[in-house]
């Protein structure tokens, strides 16, 4: 297969998400304003995040037949770099699963809630980062280095070499996973700004 396949639909899903950043934070801008929740632009933002999310993550899929068509598996397996790609795209593919997975189970709840609407712009950003990531290797490998990847060498990963995560950072992972089951166990307030809302309405 030829490797524009794979470079047009990795252009596709860097645009999608790209997008689902910025009407996120276009949806957050609105919310922390006090601007009215049903307005065309909120609800658009709104949609148009969690489509460009959803069109994007389905995207990923076809980024990863077309890789494997133009690089051999045993080649992708062998090689630490191919490797590093492999597991920024997994990486990739989770952070929106998550995203949408959270919009489509809380709803419109999820602006409500300070902290849940915060958590998921964080998400948007960091699948954002996690696609880059991916692209900047991917460009490394064809000869043609964007750069990116030093932002992720400034946290103490190496690319180019077989992938880890120091143990400052495994930490805080573990630091923030324990806070967000905490969260979604503690959590209250999402039904009650719900019957508010109702009845405002």
């Amino acid at each position: 297969m030829p490797p524009a396949f794979h470079a047009i639909v990795v252009s596709l899903i860097t645009g999608l998400f790209f997008f689902t950043v910025l009407a996120v934070v276009v949806r957050l801008v609105m919310q922390w304003r006090g601007a009215e929740s049903r307005s065309a632009l909120a609800v658009g933002a709104d949609q148009g995040a969690l489509w460009a999310a959803t069109i994007g993550t389905a995207l990923i899929v076809a980024a990863m037949i077309t890789g494997f068509a133009i690089w051999a598996p045993s080649a992708a397996i062998n090689s630490p770099i191919m490797r590093n790609k492999i597991l920024t795209a997994i990486l990739l593919l989770v952070t929106f699963a998550i995203f949408i997975g959270i919009r489509w189970k809380v709803g419109e709840r999820l602006w409500h809630n300070r902290t849940l609407s915060l958590f998921y712009g964080l998400l948007a950003l960091a699948g954002f980062h996690w696609s880059m990531v991916t692209n900047s290797i991917g460009g490394d490998i064809a000869g043609i280095p964007s750069g990116y990847e030093t932002l992720v060498q400034w946290s103490g990963v190496e690319t180019r070499f077989t992938y880890y995560l120091p143990t400052w950072l495994l930490v805080l992972i573990a630091l923030v996973s324990v806070a967000m089951l905490v969260l979604a166990f503690t959590d209250r307030s999402a039904p009650a700004d719900e019957q508010r809302h109702a009845e405002a309405r």
